[in-house]
């Protein structure tokens, strides 16, 4: 799966940017399985089209329908330079299966890193 154009950006109120993209392909439920690894995804089956959406705290959220190859995807606010790639990492992975995700989450540890690193010298700076 990749982003053939991103449609719209715009900055949230809560001061969190988000990004319409258009996809290559529909949206999966294989693609919402891998999602589960790295953060929460909630399903509404029940609805006349499927909707989805996916929580991962500090880095982004994704929603969308399944099967439709549009999607909304908000970047935190705190973090946005460090995770600006996070969407597009979740796509390459994913076509690598297990060996995918153990290595996208090497990917978030290192992030996770520079993310503490920052809030540290925040707070010794009083920020």
């Amino acid at each position: 799966m990749r982003i053939v154009k991103s449609v719209q950006t715009k900055v949230c109120v809560d001061g969190s940017l988000m990004k319409e993209y258009v996809m290559d392909e529909p949206l999966s439920k294989e693609f919402l399985t891998f999602l589960q690894n790295f953060g929460t995804v909630q399903f509404l089956e029940q609805l006349k089209k499927p909707y989805f959406s996916f929580e991962k705290g500090q880095f982004i959220s994704i929603k969308g329908f399944v099967g439709d190859s549009n999607v909304e995807v908000r970047y935190k606010k705190e973090f946005q330079d460090l995770i600006a790639d996070y969407f597009h990492l979740l796509l390459f992975y994913f076509r690598q299966g297990d060996a995918g995700i153990l290595t996208l989450r090497k990917h978030e540890d290192l992030i996770r890193e520079k993310m503490k690193i920052r809030s540290d010298s925040q707070i010794a700076n009083g920020v």
